[in-house]
């Protein structure tokens, strides 16, 4: 959910009818009545070609804010060009690389070239991305040109989408802003094409509107329709009301945050489209900031797509350009990272550390420890092979394991990686061995990441944390607040889990959930607290209330336990039940 920008607090969430700006980016549909459709003639067809362009605005190299001054002209890679008469469409193609087109039509028609901010291409390589509004109706962005009649003989018309800045703001237009996101998706998707050149993209829609603010809706949650997104995102779910929410979701409000020229920003949400349609997306997402200790999940989520924006762009300055005229910027550069004892979150839980760790395996730029240079395809096949096929949880783990056996040769070079990003070799999928509790008030209330639980054998006590959550980004998603157990069935059956609270804050109302996972998530325990749970914290029994259990069915395999106050997974400014700090739990897990 990085998503995001993981400079930026919230920028988190590890997707019609022609409206909108169809309009806007060329002439009227009025314009177009006054030239009726005439009787079809006879004759050959004539090829009406021509060039498809756009206004991209760079960042500048000192204060990375938008370098209007420096705006250019880029070609539209690969977008669908058509010739209408009226509605009816009489010939469509696509440009090219360098935003050529060719489209043969009539001859005698009258009508007009629409390019659309969509790109399609069957067979493998294949895909299917647009650039829509989706604060009306999920209308495409479409730029028209003048009417024209294809007349009898070969004719050009290019069509050029300006930024509409006008010097002080911008104007009622932005008609380049679609094309420049849809030109950024095409460089993240050939770059992966080139690792994977047999890959077909499921569709996806990307959702941009000059209205996509960066607060969300009355519920605290994003509303596209309206365009309170809270912060630029990619996300499949269900929002109050019962709409789906489906694909990428951009920022787009002039003088706060519009993110259509913020190339890092969209490859990064990018990948978080690439982990859930091709590798593990059961990740928690949630708000995160670039110092977080996070749940594991969440940092490998949100750090390798920001490692992916700066190798696909070939370039590690990321950079997001927000406030007054765009010309404020927050953002890092991959390959100067601050030394060890100046980010203490460094780690297993670090989304900071997982993107250096992975840009460093495939950049070709040797310093420190980094004297590898893989190509891309090795990392796409850890995070589309091996990670999916994985038992434990999609963290940094079964990611760096994987790694380290396609290159068996290397291991003390990519240990020499780990270490100078506090980790401890990786040598499981597990993160067996792994010292840093970052600064825990108690190792044991991060450590071990999984801890092993015996089939009908011992409890095991753990604790449930609220140490790393934060006014800015909550606490959700931070390290601590959900523990890992791992076990084994060699036959079928099922097995009953069965969590006791046996300590809880003073005053407090406390509720244990778990969840079990068998590569992904398999069962998940639902539940609130309830007030009589309160009595174990002054010394009483252990009232039922305070017990979660659940008989499940198992195969012989390898299963996970996530196990947690649910509190401590919710909001810091929860209205209702915010987090109570830590709380432990007995677990035991049973098998006839």
């Amino acid at each position: 959910m990085s998503t995001s920008g993981p400079e930026s607090a919230l920028r988190a969430f590890a997707l019609v009818a022609m409206a909108g700006l169809a309009a806007a980016c060329g002439d009227s549909g009025d314009d177009r009545a006054a030239f009726p459709a005439p009787p079809v003639p006879s004759g050959p067809a004539v090829t009406i070609s021509g060039k498809i362009t756009y206004d991209y605005v760079p960042h500048s190299p000192t204060t990375g804010g938008l370098d209007y001054p420096q705006t250019q002209s880029r070609p539209a890679r690969r977008v669908t060009v058509q010739f209408l008469e009226g509605t009816t469409v009489l010939a469509t193609a696509a440009t090219d690389l360098n935003g050529d087109y060719s489209l043969s039509v009539p001859a005698g028609r009258v009508g007009f070239v629409r390019a659309l901010a969509s790109s399609t291409q069957g067979g493998s390589p294949g895909w299917s991305f647009s650039v829509v509004d989706n604060t009306s109706n999920n209308a495409p962005y479409t730029l028209d040109g003048a009417p024209l009649s294809s007349g009898d003989v070969a004719s050009v018309r290019n069509l050029h989408a300006p930024s509409g800045w006008t010097g002080m703001g911008y104007g009622a237009q932005r008609a380049a802003a679609p094309f420049a996101i849809l030109d950024t998706i095409h460089t993240a998707a050939a770059y992966v094409v080139a690792a994977d050149p047999t890959i077909v993209f499921p569709p996806l829609n990307i959702h941009w509107s000059r209205n996509n603010i960066d607060s969300f809706g009355a519920n605290g949650r994003p509303n596209p329709p309206t365009g309170e997104l809270g912060t630029s995102f990619y996300g499949v779910f269900t929002i109050p009301g019962g709409a789906t929410l489906n694909g990428i979701y951009l920022l787009g409000e002039e003088d706060q945050d519009s993110d259509e020229y913020d190339e890092h920003v969209i490859i990064h949400e990018f990948g978080h489209y690439l982990e859930h349609r091709f590798g593990r997306g059961d990740n928690l997402g949630g708000p995160h900031g670039r110092g977080d200790r996070l749940d594991p999940r969440v940092a490998f989520s949100e750090g390798w797509p920001t490692a992916l924006s700066g190798l696909a762009l070939g370039n590690p300055s990321y950079r997001d350009a927000g406030g007054t005229g765009q010309q404020g910027a927050s953002g890092f550069n991959m390959e100067q990272p601050p030394p060890l004892f100046a980010n203490p979150a460094r780690g297993w839980y670090s989304e900071q550390s997982v993107w250096e760790l992975v840009y460093d395996l495939v950049d070709a730029v040797v310093d420190g420890n980094d004297i590898v240079a893989y190509p891309f395809a090795d990392v796409w096949a850890a995070l589309r092979n091996v990670m999916p096929a994985s038992k434990a949880l999609p963290t940094i783990f079964p990611f760096w394991n994987g790694i380290k056996a396609g290159h068996p040769g290397d291991q003390l070079v990519l240990d020499q990686l780990t270490s100078a990003q506090a980790m401890a070799a990786i040598a499981d999928d597990y993160g067996t061995g792994q010292t840093n509790a970052s600064t825990a008030s108690n190792p044991a209330y991060v450590l071990p990441v999984y801890t092993p639980v015996t089939l009908n054998g011992p409890v095991v006590n753990l604790c449930s944390i609220n140490e790393f959550g934060n006014g800015p980004t909550g606490a959700v998603n931070k390290l601590g607040s959900r523990r890992f157990l791992r076990f084994s069935s060699a036959i079928p059956g099922t097995v009953t889990v069965t969590m006791t609270a046996t300590s809880i804050p003073a005053g407090e109302f406390a509720d244990p959930d778990f969840r079990l996972h068998r590569g992904s998530l398999f069962q998940d325990s639902t539940g609130s607290p309830s007030a009589t749970c309160q009595a174990i914290a002054t010394g009483g029994g252990a009232p039922s209330s305070c017990v979660e259990m659940a008989t499940l069915p198992v195969q012989p395999d390898d299963y996970v336990l996530e196990v947690y106050e649910w509190t401590n997974t919710n909001d810091t400014d929860d209205p209702e039940f915010p987090p109570i700090g830590t709380t432990c739990f007995d677990v035991r897990v049973t098998q006839p």
